[in-house]
């Protein structure tokens, strides 16, 4: 049986002295293994006596050599790296490994499959190592899980893709119909900003031209004063050049009906032009009238 054929293995790989697994076996020349620590120590407990045998068959010896074995120290490796029950579990394969039938062992932590003879075993040594039944069994069961969670996510996600696609829809017909409302409410304001204006500048071409037409006349008016004023100014200059003091005062009695109409005096009224009516605060005046119009 499988446990009958574990505890035979692990025996054969038992150091009689320590009674644990080998660790750096060697031989000796009757073909018996122990630890090199083991055998050392008890030939150092054996100097009293003069004498170095074999725990085993106590065959002595002079002068021992002890003789690493590298094949046994190889096992004892793969011993460790690999479980016992997963190896006497395993199937053999009938295709040849490097010379050797692949025992299927599967690595549950490389996720791949290992063969006991030709894998490094240090690489295996704190891995999950077990037979190709049982990792079917166990990878089955983990891939139908993430299997249902996959199944569970895509339901999920097509559910999302449908809402958001209707959300899309609907957004897009909201987008449309408030285009629509704001072209129609700012078209409304245009219009009445543009009524505005063009009564804003017709008021300003009115009140233009009016006080355009009031400058022009006073200057008229005035030129005209200004050219009998120079006028009187000539005859005033003239009776003062005279040097005769007989002819200058014989002309003194006709000079007031000679000056009548000759002398104006400076009165100009002028009104400034309502720049203040379309400066100050226009936007607040333009805000007042389209507020009385706008009825929310």
């Amino acid at each position: 049986s499988a446990p009958a054929m574990a505890c035979s293995l692990k025996d054969e790989l038992l150091c009689s002295i320590c009674l644990s697994i080998y660790q750096d076996p060697v031989g000796l020349g009757c073909e018996h293994y122990f630890c090199r620590r083991c055998i050392t120590e008890h030939w150092v407990r054996q100097e009293p006596q003069g004498t170095r045998d074999c725990p085993e068959c106590r065959r002595t010896f002079p002068e021992p050599t002890l003789a690493p074995s590298l094949k046994l120290a190889n096992i004892v490796e793969r011993y460790s790296a690999f479980p016992l029950d997963a190896i006497l579990g395993a199937q053999r394969s009938p295709f040849p490994c490097k010379d050797h039938e692949k025992v299927k062992l599967f690595c549950l932590t490389d996720r791949a499959v290992v063969c006991f003879f030709c894998d490094e075993p240090a690489v295996h040594e704190q891995h999950q190592v077990t037979n190709v039944d049982d990792a079917f069994e166990e990878l089955q069961r983990e891939l139908k899980e993430q299997l249902q969670g996959l199944q569970e996510s895509e339901r999920g996600h097509t559910e999302a893709l449908q809402l958001l696609k209707k959300q899309l829809a609907e957004t897009k017909s909201s987008a449309k119909s408030l285009r629509a409302t704001i072209g129609e409410a700012f078209e409304r304001l245009h219009r009445l900003l543009r009524e505005r204006q063009k009564a804003m500048l017709e008021e300003l071409e009115a009140d233009t031209a009016r006080t355009l037409s009031d400058i022009e006349h006073k200057i008229q008016r005035y030129s005209q004063q200004l050219r009998k004023v120079q006028e009187g100014t000539q005859i005033l200059q003239e009776r003062l050049a005279e040097a005769d003091k007989h002819v200058f005062l014989a002309g003194v009695a006709s000079l007031s009906e000679r000056l009548k109409g000759k002398i104006h005096e400076t009165n100009l009224t002028y009104e400034d032009f309502p720049t203040s009516k379309y400066m100050g605060p226009l936007q607040y005046t333009i805000w007042k009238s389209l507020f009385q119009d706008i009825h929310p």
